[in-house]
């Protein structure tokens, strides 16, 4: 099992960032650019539980999952989603994408990523992992949503 766990301030206000991970697919594609689309498959009054089908490109291949909401919080100050999926049918994979209000205009974004083999066998690789993905994904949603935020106040 190997886990990351990073965080980045975002310059920009907690409810125009939380757009981007919950309940604007359009945004969302901004900072994941390789989902296609989603659709809900199930969906719950408390959003845990509920179950979104996402396509994603890699490259020539094209992938399918099936999203489960595993936690899911909005507050004023303190915003998180937790997703649950199988990775290649190789991975089990649990995502947190936390918001914390810093103040009026600074949001904390904190990444967390649990990832857990279904075989043994490949966690003696998890073990020369490098953070590399983590880091440049972490760059490219701070850049996306503050460049996003500043055509909005022009």
């Amino acid at each position: 099992m190997k886990k990351w766990k990073k965080e980045v301030e975002l310059n920009v206000p907690i409810e125009f960032a939380w757009s981007f991970f919950y309940g604007d697919v359009e945004k969302k594609k901004m900072i994941f650019p390789k989902v296609v689309e989603e659709a809900i498959l199930e969906s719950t009054e408390q959003v845990v539980g509920s179950v979104i089908h996402q396509t994603y490109q890699n490259g020539s291949l094209t992938e399918q999952y099936e999203i489960t909401i595993q936690k899911f919080v909005d507050e004023l100050d303190n915003k998180m989603i937790q997703e649950s999926f199988v990775l290649n049918d190789r991975f089990r994979m649990t995502i947190d994408y936390e918001l914390q209000r810093v103040d009026n205009k600074t949001t904390k974004f904190i990444y967390t990523s649990l990832n857990k083999p279904k075989n043994p066998l490949l966690s003696l690789f998890q073990l020369f992992g490098s953070d590399e993905v983590i880091v440049n994904f972490m760059n490219r949603t701070k850049d996306t949503i503050e460049n996003a935020y500043k055509t909005t106040a022009d």
